[in-house]
Formats: structure tokens, sequence, C-alpha cells
């Protein structure tokens, strides 16, 4: 959801709600383990052997792969059987933490505009008036060092 499409949310309202799902992001992110980056692909094997139901377009059941970008360039690396369960997990990990690392870079932007909406809203003119003068104080939190 975006501040134009937000349900009359007032400012401090969209701020509480997109730190609520910030920092819920953020446990997300911290609480990940092992990461292996690259996207799993099914292929088939040929192993090119004379005579073999491969050479006549038959493939042998197909093998696991993890492809990633290495120097520009897609290279697949073939999962061994013994690997094969903790390298689903670690992928599906990476996939997950990606995309909940992308939600959270749109939540910092869209959360920066409702600062900035916020501080335009209480921006003052100088000079004040005389009774608003009176009543302007320090602004709470501020230089508090939180």
């Amino acid at each position: 959801m975006t501040l134009d499409q937000a349900p009359d949310l007032s400012g401090r309202q969209q701020a509480s709600r997109l730190l609520a799902e910030t920092r819920c992001l953020e446990t997300l992110l911290l609480g990940h383990g092992r990461l292996v980056r690259g996207s799993l692909i099914h292929r088939p094997k040929f192993c090119g052997k004379a005579g073999c139901k491969c050479t006549r377009g038959e493939a042998h059941p197909a093998g696991l792969y993890l492809s990633r970008l290495e120097a520009g360039v897609a290279r697949p690396r073939f999962v061994r059987a013994a690997d094969r369960e903790r390298v689903i997990r670690e992928a599906e990990a990476y996939r997950a933490f990606r995309t909940a690392l992308r939600r959270w870079r749109a939540l910092s932007k869209e959360l920066s505009g409702v600062w900035e909406e916020l501080g335009k809203e209480r921006e003052d003119s100088y000079p004040f008036d005389k009774l608003r003068a009176s009543s302007f104080g320090e602004i709470p939190g501020y230089g508090t060092g939180c």
C-alpha cells in the first residue's frame, strides 16, 4: 500500500503502521540462518554413451542444479543427492530473505515520505504570531539521543 492508497490515516497512524511492519520484517531478516544464492533448476541429464537411451532422445531422470550469476554469466552447478535437501532449504530461505528485503526497502521509502509530510505539516513561518510564539517550545525527543 502506498501513501495515495492508504485509507485516510493520519501521518502518525501511517508512520506507526509502517514502523510495525518494518520491525516485523527486520525480525524476519535477522532470523534467517544459512542462505544459498541462486535459482533451482531441474534439468534432464544426457550421458552421451553409445547405445544409451539418451542418445535416442530419452533423457535420464532430471538432475537438480543451482544456477547463479558469476561474472555476469549464469553458471549451473549440479547438486549432489546428499546435499539436495539442504540446498533446497537454503535456496528457498535466500528467496524469502530477498523478498523480505525488497519489502523492507519499499517500506523505508514510504516511511521517508511520511516523515517528510509530517515535517511539512509541522512547519511554521517566521515571524511567529505573538500567541503562538509564547507556546513554542522544544521539540519533544529531539536531541535526546534516541
